[in-house]
């Protein structure tokens, strides 16, 4: 080829392609079929267009002819997904304090319960997808808001009180969307499917209408749950709070170095939060420290390294904050919930960037899992007191409620923060949780 010619790229196969045709809209949807089978034993960062390719028996250009890239094949999945979950929205049914208004949201959310299973692999990867920097992370939270808003104006016309409806239907979709994520990871009860979306029901219920009769709850749920702990030996119950016992700094550490790691642990924490574990680099590190890359290693060999350092802080911080929860609840006592949200939130914030890749690549790394279930085991033993001392009136398995306020700590306070349009994020918490975790329902009689 002569320097003047020019190299003449094949029209691709686009979605929107005229020359698709039926063979190639085939390819398309094999490759996606395979991207989706990948997914199942990988994550999406660890997934290559290579591999996608090699598993469909086509060349690496060949692919390129019909996707960009692996984000837009994934994008096509994802897609599919978002339209089944369009269509879900819009069939949720008038709402309230009444037994057709329960009756219309635990049908809804039994319906969600089958339609996460049906794209289980693809909302497993839309969750590891939550970093700041992730390509897809924008057209996901799109889509996050428009459903949030769909959902909204079912709440604004069924009149929900104390809580801005934008707020509440925010709380609603991410709570159900993250309690199922942590299902589908194990951390939910052994209990039958039905169990569980009746508890996921009730606290949802009576996150919107606290004040719903007790005879509406029990008329609407038909499980017969177990209510004790001795039943619910799973990953979120797995042991009790120990105590990390981390070593102090090694002893060739002196005070400067000691500080010098402090410094280092502690841009590591902001560049995680920022720009999500795997997109962070050591060079992103080093930019804002006056050390050389091995300076740097003497004090972490790896990423991975400043990563469980930082996890063994956030699990500490957190497991003490946890063993005030039950004093925080009890009104009686004088302490105040809100007070101690906001140092969760503070908390949170601190170690987002740990937590996202702590429950995203858990199950795959021994020394995270080991971290997790250590803090997971504080949550519910802390929490299971006060959950079992509200005088219900209505049954329900309290490991399912735990499991609830679970999914509710973890992923309310990045997504209240921006915006909180009825106070600020630890005070919506604070409402929300008192009252999906802590309502007795309300002695008024059952209307229908």
């Amino acid at each position: 080829m002569t320097s003047g010619e020019q190299v003449r790229r094949r029209d691709g196969y686009g979605a929107t392609s005229p020359i698709v045709g039926e063979r190639g809209a085939q390819t398309r949807k094999r490759i996606a079929d395979l991207l989706l089978r990948l997914l199942a034993s990988q994550s999406f960062h660890d997934v290559s267009v290579d591999a996608i390719a090699k598993a469909a028996g086509i060349s690496r250009p060949t692919l390129y002819q019909y996707f960009e890239s692996k984000e837009q094949i994934f994008l096509e999945l994802l897609a599919e997904c978002g339209r089944a979950i369009s269509r879900l929205a819009k069939r949720l049914g008038p709402l309230g304090p009444t037994a057709i208004g329960f009756d219309n949201l635990h049908w809804w959310l039994g319906e969600w319960a089958d339609l996460y299973d049906s794209y289980r692999t693809v909302h497993l990867q839309w969750a590891g997808m939550d970093s700041p920097a992730h390509p897809l992370r924008p057209v996901i939270g799109e889509f996050m808001t428009r459903y949030q808003s769909r959902v909204a104006q079912r709440l604004e016309r069924s009149m929900v009180e104390g809580l801005d409806p934008e707020d509440a239907a925010t709380i609603l979709v991410n709570t159900v969307h993250r309690y199922h994520y942590f299902r589908v990871l194990g951390f939910a009860p052994p209990d039958s499917s039905s169990t569980r979306v009746d508890a996921l029901a009730i606290c949802m219920q009576l996150m919107l209408f606290p004040d719903t009769p007790g005879g509406v709850i029990r008329a609407v749920t038909d499980s017969d749950p177990s209510t004790g702990l001795e039943s619910s030996e799973y990953p979120l119950f797995a042991g009790g709070w120990v105590a990390a016992g981390r070593e102090d700094p090694p002893a060739r550490f002196g005070p400067r170095g000691q500080l010098t790691r402090r410094r280092i642990l502690d841009i590591g924490a902001t560049a995680f939060r920022e720009s999500g574990f795997h997109e962070t680099r050591i060079d992103d590190v080093l930019s804002q420290l006056d050390l050389t890359r091995g300076a740097f290693y003497k004090y972490f060999p790896t990423k991975d390294d400043l990563l469980y350092e930082l996890a063994e802080e956030c699990a500490d911080g957190f497991g003490a904050l946890f063993s005030t929860f039950s004093p925080a609840v009890d009104v009686r006592g004088g302490h105040d919930l809100v007070l101690w949200m906001r140092e969760f939130v503070g908390l949170h914030q601190r170690y987002r960037g740990v937590m996202r890749a702590w429950f995203h690549g858990a199950w795959q790394d021994p020394h995270l899992t080991a971290t997790a279930q250590r803090l997971t085991g504080v949550i519910a033993g802390s929490a299971m007191q006060p959950v079992a001392a509200v005088d219900r009136l209505y049954p329900v398995s309290l490991p399912a409620v735990v499991s609830v306020l679970f999914a509710m700590l973890e992923q309310l306070p990045e997504i209240l923060a921006v915006p909180a349009r009825g106070g600020d994020t630890a005070s919506i918490m604070a409402i929300a949780i008192r009252r999906a975790i802590l309502s007795p329902g309300s002695q008024a009689p059952a209307t229908p």
